[in-house]
């Protein structure tokens, strides 16, 4: 066994990858960054209560540019150590503000 340090790989799911192609341009992009950006640092973000065993949920947020709205990034860590991680962005949605758009 190595000492060294914890090999974490990431993936976009199907459903994530649909998603941001519907939110819009420029936004699976971003999320690619996160990913890349989650196999160094795999606890970005800020951890969600799970129901479901020892499975970690982790949310984030990225801001909006003027091409693309803000999201929220939601993906689990689904293998704990002494296992190699396995992180998969499973949702991605557009922050909607209360009352930003005047429908109720």
């Amino acid at each position: 066994m190595s000492n060294g340090p914890q090999q974490v790989i990431a993936e976009i799911t199907q459903e994530a990858r649909t998603r941001c192609e519907a939110i819009g341009a420029g936004v699976l992009e971003v999320v690619e960054t996160l990913r890349a950006e989650l196999e160094k640092n795999p606890t970005l973000g800020r951890r969600a209560h799970s129901a479901v065993g020892e499975m970690k949920i982790y949310t984030t947020r990225l801001e909006g540019s003027d091409s693309r709205p803000a999201i929220t990034v939601t993906y689990v860590y689904d293998a704990p150590p002494p296992e190699p991680g396995l992180i998969r962005i499973a949702l991605v949605s557009p922050v909607r503000l209360a009352g930003g758009d005047g429908q109720f």
